[in-house]
């Protein structure tokens, strides 16, 4: 059985909406990185998910193991932003991702 997905929801602990209303993408392309053909490639043990009613970064728990100053950097993020940290079964969290696949890629100039 697949470890639980983290994930940081898009409020604090006091039911506030996280602001800025991007918080989610700038994390997400934070974590991109480019590739040797100059195109970004996105971080597979990141997505974001929009179906709640609130934004949250999904976090595969390999993260962990893979890049752990990565995963150190985003709960850091949620504790100091005070947000809210759940586990959840794996689901379809990669919907934000499966569209950023279909999406043109940046080029850098």
């Amino acid at each position: 059985m697949k470890a639980k997905n983290i994930t940081i929801k898009g409020v604090t602990k006091e039911g506030n909406k996280f602001r800025p209303s991007d918080w989610a993408e700038r994390l997400y392309y934070a974590l991109a990185s480019y590739g040797p053909d100059k195109r970004m490639r996105f971080n597979p043990l990141v997505h974001i998910d929009v179906s709640d009613k609130y934004k949250s970064f999904i976090i595969d728990p390999q993260l962990e193991k893979d890049d752990p100053m990565t995963f150190d950097f985003l709960m850091d993020f949620a504790n100091s932003n005070n947000l809210v940290i759940t586990e959840e079964k794996p689901a379809l969290a990669a919907s934000f991702n499966a569209s950023m696949a279909s999406a043109p890629l940046l080029q850098a100039s």
